[in-house]
């Protein structure tokens, strides 16, 4: 199972922020495997709030030696990718059963997006015969790279904002262009804003409805786990947070947009798969 998160403008929806914490709770609660990478080549910052730094910073360059997109695509070039291979290139975050992938430290950005032009697809397919579900995190807009994944996964998050611009920006210039089975999540939602999800669904209805869309509030300390490198705990330290707990109403409505999510895209699981 291939999801993409993809977002119709650049730096006002969230879209990374909103694939860390969906992936995450999809391997902590609902206990299914996965990849979590990205096809940026600028402004890759998947990585810094897992682990503390990206692969574009020069001083973190020993980290990232023999991990990531580039050491994959290597040894996906020379034989057939296997779980040892794969797991030898990616960044495990324990406890989680989320595997990180990072993306491309090359520095010249023609030399990397014709690579991937060639080798990207037939790469994920191979990495998702491996895990449950591989979630990428791709370029805003009509990036042809972008729309290269989109047409080929099966299900394109799309990010949106209460900014009702956006939602039309999307709805009139790209809706007819995404080649792929759509759901709707707005990040850093407000719930006392005018536009509320309720408020759009009913101005959106023809499109947004209650079964393909969902949430992600803005949340103080998710923010500043991010900037401090420790999503990771502070999911794993709040999934079980008790109600009137600060951080519940952000919880609650990233775990019930992730189940919609992944139940949307056809992905199916029992209680017992649950932490």
């Amino acid at each position: 199972m291939k999801i993409v998160f993809w977002s119709p403008v650049h730096g006002q929806t969230g879209t990374t922020s909103n694939i860390l914490v969906t992936s995450l709770i999809t391997g902590m609660l609902f206990r299914k495997s996965s990849v979590l990478t990205q096809t940026h080549f600028n402004y890759n910052n998947l990585e810094a709030p897992l682990v503390g730094c990206n692969s574009k910073n020069t001083a973190s360059a020993e980290y990232f030696r023999d991990v990531g997109l580039d050491a994959l695509v290597r040894s996906f070039k020379a034989a057939k990718l296997d779980k040892e291979v794969l797991d030898n290139c990616c960044i495990t975050l324990p406890n989680t059963k989320v595997s990180l992938l990072p993306g491309t430290s090359k520095s010249n950005r023609d030399s990397f997006e014709y690579e991937m032009s060639f080798v990207l697809l037939n790469l994920l397919q191979a990495v998702e015969e491996l895990k449950d579900i591989v979630f990428i995190d791709v370029c805003s807009g009509d990036n042809p790279l972008s729309m290269q994944v989109i047409a080929d996964s099966d299900l394109t998050v799309v990010n949106l904002s209460q900014n009702m611009n956006v939602v039309e920006t999307f709805l009139t210039a790209y809706k007819d262009k995404l080649k792929s089975k759509l759901f709707y999540l707005f990040g850093s939602y407000d719930d006392k804003s005018k536009y509320n999800i309720n408020n759009i669904r009913r101005r959106f209805r023809k499109y947004i409805t209650s079964a393909n869309s969902g949430v992600i509030p803005y949340n103080t300390g998710y923010r500043d786990a991010q900037c401090d490198g420790k999503v990771t705990d502070f999911i794993m330290d709040n999934m079980a947070c008790e109600k009137g707990d600060e951080n519940e109403f952000f919880i609650q409505n990233a775990k019930k947009s992730t189940e919609k999510l992944l139940k949307y895209c056809g992905i199916r699981f029992d209680n017992e798969e649950r932490m």
